[in-house]
């Protein structure tokens, strides 16, 4: 007979905060972020995506742009793949005022419960020529990625021309439950393979 007690899938709980970002000739920007995860992966609390406000760097300071916007969100699943990523897009003002992307970031949630200062190196997309270059220069429209998931992916990234510059500080605090129960070790020295061996 089966354990009712038993769980039936394990949880991990992320909260902290885009802290803050530091982007070359970027002095006015906002942040746009989503959380993405693999079909088995549900959604228990928290938003999955959201904006911050809009940050400035004031006059004569070092160019870092200040958020502390708060995430918090709370997914549940029996199985690890497709584990959660954060991927944001930093969005600033050009020259003449027009809202152009200034970068894409993506990374993967650490595995292991505890606190995380995370760095989101930036990159966004180059045109494919001189030509379009100058064009969307001249319309305030650079590229950019039509899917905003796109940097989660794997695939079809090893034939993108992109550009990096900046990164977004993120702080985390991460919480993980019930993972030994899948047989995954979460790092937190919990390992029930481990116990029963020093046990012995």
């Amino acid at each position: 007979m089966a354990d009712s007690s038993a769980p039936s899938s394990f949880t991990i709980l992320a909260t902290g905060q885009l802290e803050c970002a530091e982007i070359p000739e970027c002095t006015n920007a906002y942040l746009k972020f989503q959380f993405v995860a693999g079909e088995d992966w549900q959604l228990l609390d928290g938003l999955e995506e959201g904006i911050t406000q809009a940050a400035r760097v004031p006059e004569g300071r070092d160019g870092v742009l200040v958020w502390n916007f708060p995430i918090d969100i709370t997914y549940k699943t029996t199985n690890a793949f497709g584990w959660p990523q954060l991927v944001v897009a930093v969005y600033g003002l050009d020259s003449f005022g027009r809202d152009v992307i200034k970068g894409y970031g993506c990374i993967h949630l650490p595995m292991a419960a505890g606190r995380y200062t995370l760095k989101l190196r930036l990159f966004r997309p180059r045109s494919a020529s001189l030509l379009q270059s100058f064009t969307s220069w001249l319309t305030g429209m650079p590229a950019e990625f039509s899917d905003p998931k796109f940097p989660s992916y794997g695939e079809g990234r090893e034939v993108t021309r992109v550009q990096s510059g900046g990164h977004v500080k993120v702080q985390l605090n991460l919480m993980t439950k019930d993972m030994d129960m899948f047989g995954y070790v979460d790092g937190s020295g919990r390992d029930p393979a481990v116990s029963a061996i020093t046990q012995m």
